[in-house]
């Protein structure tokens, strides 16, 4: 019998069961699609994608801008307010339903969540890519993945999520190119590389770290004769080149006063215009108040417990290789990806702090440094894993408690995303402890307000309801979700005095008084924890 193991066995068992595995995410993402609801960033983000479709339309398209009313009804991008922001994404995005022709809101909103988790699908395959360059085994490459999927918060915002869980996938892929070409740089990987960085720069411009990082690794590798004869300086020269000039082509706003505008969006992204309110530790700030820890006790309290263990043991690991290296800084192909992945991890946290950036709920800003997060992660669990006590008789507990820690981890996530669902975005680890409501906020992406729509139009059968919400413009964005039926029968109000039904999801601590006008009906519960209500209002 041919052994599992012998080379031809071995790769087409990866083959079979890589593949296998990225089919059934597939699957199970095309089956609960559309469980989700739609979070506050949606409806701005079409129109963000909107405005960059109508300025090139127009320019160069106007047969196709003047037979879609929708673009003629679109604020031109120099009178948009959110004109800065990257359209990789977004752009071809709206042309797309523009081209389809979706007749409903709600057909729109549907295809943006499935091109969103087609796209993140993506990142999870760079991240398997990387984990498995990096550690040379495609076993740990799928574990890498499945922690990936697997972390509760980052695998529902996966769906709906066309900023931050977009971001982090094309950062993820762009990092996946900037290792395999700085490992071989080949013209083949330049030009993707260059594509890919432009991408991720144009979605949000943070990005502009991996060029840079680029550079610096090419540098060190070469001053250490890594590239002798690979003509390398030309191949640093067409880099430079090409993705300056796909940063450019990719974002319209960057055509007309490409320097100027693109320092523009920098310095706006540094400083951003947000001053709204967010609950942290149970004091509620503005978004550019908050405490230095806010993003390192986020992050502390929503990543999954040994997925932190194995990332302070990998950072660990490597501060110490870097120390002992001094000035060489590292000597194999892996140290130097350990080394790019702490400072993808630690700089961007690092620059929020000290430029004290405005942010938004939680650490969606920085998703984008979970991928290499995880794979310092894996490298601390897989050192503890090799690691062996001195005292034989504890080797094999040691052995078994290693495996039994990472197999309750994964069950114990798979539980708690299915358990959760289709509200994992409100998952919190065991650090915070109970009653976390009064504390962080929950569903500050207001997801859940389609639950209390879909209540109140199975509950109360007459023909008009009017409906306020905490959140108004959020409460209509996910009544467009509803069969056409019941979008006819529920009317979105905006003063509370002139609804049915008050609906809320208690960003910052929003816990009306039941005793004044209002007694509660229908509640969504999740770990324990109030998420959303509805109220019925009596006058």
């Amino acid at each position: 019998m041919t052994n599992f193991y012998s080379s031809a066995a071995f790769v087409k068992n990866e083959r079979l069961i890589v593949r296998g595995f990225f089919l059934l995410l597939l699957l199970v993402g095309m089956c609960i699609v559309r469980d989700y609801g739609i979070s506050t960033d949606e409806p701005q983000q079409h129109n963000v994608g909107m405005s960059s479709v109508k300025y090139v339309t127009e320019k160069y398209f106007p047969e196709f801008a003047r037979t879609h009313k929708q673009i003629a009804s679109t604020t031109p991008l120099y009178e948009f307010k959110d004109r800065d922001y990257g359209v990789a994404f977004e752009m071809p995005l709206a042309w797309l339903d523009q081209v389809f022709g979706f007749e409903s809101r709600r057909e729109v909103l549907w295809f943006r969540h499935v091109c969103t988790f087609l796209f993140c699908l993506g990142g999870i395959a760079a991240v398997f890519q990387l984990a498995k360059r990096r550690f040379s085994d495609w076993r740990l490459g799928l574990l890498a993945a499945v922690f990936l999927v697997l972390s509760p918060r980052l695998f529902a915002e996966m769906f709906y999520n066309c900023k931050d869980a977009v971001f982090m996938a094309a950062f993820a892929m762009a990092t996946n190119s900037a290792v395999a070409f700085v490992e071989r740089p080949s013209w083949r990987r330049m030009a993707w590389h260059a594509f890919a960085c432009a991408y991720a720069v144009d979605v949000r411009i943070m990005a502009i770290m991996l060029p840079l990082a680029t550079l610096g690794l090419v540098g060190l590798q070469a001053a250490r004769g890594a590239y002798k004869g690979q003509q390398i300086v030309s191949k640093v020269i067409a880099y430079v080149a090409l993705v300056s000039g796909l940063i450019i082509l990719l974002w319209p706003y960057l055509w007309e006063s490409p320097v100027q505008h693109f320092l523009e969006s920098f310095r706006n992204m540094s400083k951003f215009r947000w001053e709204g309110e967010l609950l942290y530790l149970g004091i509620v700030y503005t978004g550019d108040q908050i405490p230095w820890h806010y993003i390192p006790v986020w992050i502390a309290v929503t990543t999954p417990l040994l997925y932190l263990i194995g990332f302070f043991a990998g950072a660990y690991l490597t501060l110490r290789q870097v120390v002992r290296r001094g000035w060489r800084l590292y000597a194999t192909s892996a140290e130097w990806q350990d080394l790019l992945f702490l400072g993808l991890t630690i700089a961007p946290v690092v620059a929020v702090i000290v430029l004290h950036s405005v942010l938004y709920d939680g650490w969606r800003q920085l998703y984008f440094v979970y991928p290499s997060l995880l794979l310092l992660a894996m490298r601390g669990l897989i050192a503890l894993w090799k690691w062996r006590p001195a005292r034989l008789q504890w080797q094999l507990p040691w052995k078994r408690l290693s495996y039994t820690a990472l197999v309750s981890t994964v069950v114990l996530m798979l539980v708690q995303l299915v358990a959760l669902h289709p509200l994992q975005n409100t998952y919190f680890n065991i650090l915070p402890g109970r009653h976390i409501e009064p504390r962080f906020e929950l569903d500050y992406w207001g997801l859940s307000y389609h639950k209390g729509l879909e209540w109140i139009a199975k509950h109360d059968k007459r023909m008009h309801i009017r409906v306020c919400a905490q959140d108004p413009p959020l409460l209509e964005a996910n009544h467009w979700m509803l069969p056409d039926y019941d979008q006819g029968r529920i009317e979105v109000v905006d003063n509370i005095h002139n609804g049915d039904y008050y609906v809320t999801a208690h960003r910052v601590n929003n816990y009306p008084n039941p005793n004044d006008y209002q007694s509660e009906v229908y509640a969504v519960r999740r770990g324990g924890q109030l998420i959303m209500s509805v109220y019925r209002v009596h006058w």
